[in-house]
């Protein structure tokens, strides 16, 4: 494993959206010690958490701003209005996946995007680090949220992104990572190709190469 994270859980989380990753985000935060968590979403027949406070139908405004911590699921705009109210209220705003990394170990990572073929890409990798003998976390945008490898006996991840879980990505910053390919889809939320493309590239804002001693190629070998 890799060097264990130092951020501090705060009190008050709300989770936007309670779909698998709003609902795994809403565990993690409950598991680390968050006091209250709170999970809502404006479906009314959403399913909610064991120990969180489920408010569904409706967004309440003090769950927004008078809290620590809003982590935003994938389905939930970075321009939505209810982000935007806890933004201009000066509540730090974090995706599921900013939100797992924060707790995460730095282990070796790769992350792949692209508008087609990213879950086959992601699963055909995970095999490979499996046949080489590692322990690869598998997922992600893929099956299962990057806050279920928090704790998890893995030596690597191995991280499927969408555009969505991109906008809002926190300090995520992979050893390796590849954009597939780009064509139009998701245009309704992004605006434009280029919108599109702005945000599958933010899969790159922290990749530096002083953060990592190793090339991806040693660092997976």
């Amino acid at each position: 494993m890799g060097a264990a994270t130092t951020h501090v859980m705060p009190r008050r989380v709300t989770v936007l959206g309670a779909g698998l990753s709003g609902r795994a985000a809403a565990r993690l935060a409950l598991r680390l010690g968050a006091e209250r968590v709170t999970l809502t979403d404006l479906k009314a027949d959403s399913e909610g958490v064991e120990g969180a406070h489920n408010v569904f139908g409706r967004h309440e405004d003090a769950d927004l701003t008078d809290v620590d911590l809003v982590v935003v699921s994938p389905g939930v705009p970075a321009a939505a209005p209810p982000v935007r109210r806890a933004l201009a209220a000066g509540v730090e705003v974090l995706g599921e996946l900013g939100f797992a990394w924060r707790h995460l170990p730095r282990l070796p990572t790769a992350a792949i995007t692209g508008t087609n073929g990213k879950s086959t890409v992601t699963h055909f990798t995970g095999q490979l680090l499996r046949g080489v003998g590692r322990r690869p976390f598998v997922g992600g945008n893929l099956g299962t949220p990057l806050c279920e490898a928090v704790g998890g006996d893995f030596d690597c991840l191995v991280v499927e992104v969408s555009s969505y879980q991109l906008e809002l990505a926190g300090d995520f910053a992979p050893d390796a990572g590849v954009i597939l390919n780009l064509t139009p889809d998701h245009l309704a939320r992004h605006g434009t190709m280029e919108g599109y493309a702005a945000a599958k590239a933010k899969l790159f804002d922290h990749m530096t190469p002083a953060l990592w001693p190793m090339s991806p190629m040693e660092t997976f070998s």
